[in-house]
Order: C-alpha cells, then sequence, then structure tokens
C-alpha cells in the first residue's frame, strides 16, 4: 500500500448570478486518475463570491428562480443596502458604486461591482467540502451532485481538487 497526494486546479466559466455547474465527473475522473483506492477529496474555490456544494442537481431546486434562489435572496437580497457596496477609491472618492450586479463599461470590461449580497450568501455556501473515497469510487448517495454554484456574476473560477489516500 502506498499514500499519495495530488492536486489539480481546474478552470470553469461561470455564466450568471447563481449558476450551478456540476463537476462531480471531473473530481471522479481526477480520482481514477490518481489511482486512489481508499481515501478522500477535498474540492476548494478560490473565491469568496462562489462555493461548492452537494446536492440534488434538479432544475426546481437550482434553475433559475428555483427554490435555492429564493432562499439565498431572501437571507442576503441583491437589492438591499451593504457596507461591503459603498466602497471608496481614487475612481470614485465619494464611494458608492455607480453599477449593480456588474454591468459591462463601454469595453465590456467588468470593474468593481455591487456584490455584498453575494459575500453575505457564501456564509450558506461553503468555500470547501471533502468527500470520501472508497474502493476507487466517490461515495456518495444516488442523487448527490458536487455543484460549483456562482454567487456573483459571470466570470472564471478556479477550483482544486485535492485526492489523498492508498492505491
Amino acid at each position: 500500500m502506498t499514500f499519495i497526494s495530488k492536486t489539480e486546479d481546474f478552470t470553469y466559466k461561470t455564466k450568471h448570478r447563481l449558476h450551478f455547474i456540476t463537476i462531480t465527473p471531473d473530481v471522479e475522473g481526477f480520482i481514477k486518475a490518481t489511482g486512489v483506492k481508499e481515501g478522500s477529496a477535498v474540492i476548494q474555490t478560490h473565491h469568496t463570491t462562489c462555493g461548492v456544494w452537494v446536492n440534488e442537481d434538479e432544475k426546481n431546486l437550482i434553475g433559475i428562480e428555483g427554490d435555492l434562489q429564493r432562499i439565498l435572496d431572501r437571507f442576503a437580497n441583491p437589492n438591499e443596502e451593504y457596507g461591503h457596496n459603498d466602497i471608496r477609491d481614487t475612481k470614485n472618492p465619494k464611494g458608492k458604486r455607480n453599477t449593480h450586479l456588474c454591468g459591462p463599461d463601454g469595453h465590456g470590461v467588468i470593474n468593481e461591482c455591487i456584490n455584498g449580497h453575494a459575500h453575505a450568501q457564501g456564509m450558506i455556501i461553503p468555500s470547501s467540502i471533502s468527500m470520501i473515497i472508497r474502493d476507487g469510487k466517490l461515495l456518495r448517495g444516488k442523487w448527490q451532485q458536487i455543484m460549483l454554484v456562482e454567487l456573483d456574476h459571470d466570470r472564471e473560477r478556479t477550483v482544486t481538487f485535492l485526492v489523498q489516500g492508498t492505491r
């Protein structure tokens, strides 16, 4: 029996706020490539307004205007006032950003945007999870999927997978 530990970064392009991307096949493929038979997998985002969770990939739960969007928006509504949205800098010396939910400028660039709600919602959706590997496979229930959850706006996101265990 040999103990191994491997990591790899994966990049995903989200399309909108509360975009859910099922990444289970990527995690399972990485586990298979490592050859780990018994151990654990950790999946971690590099971001404060993006998370990972394990749940059912079902449209009424995670789709646009699905259950989770209603729950998250009740907890931290994007239309509320947040101190985080009042940032003063050289381009905005009086504070109060003049964008909402990250609209692009004339060049298509999305600058600093109003996203206090996304940081607050990040308290509910974790930035990392860990799962068990048994007999070379991710141990999960029939409906369980690992999903990347975008809490802010469309952008590129990095997620690191760590697989540790014995071959």
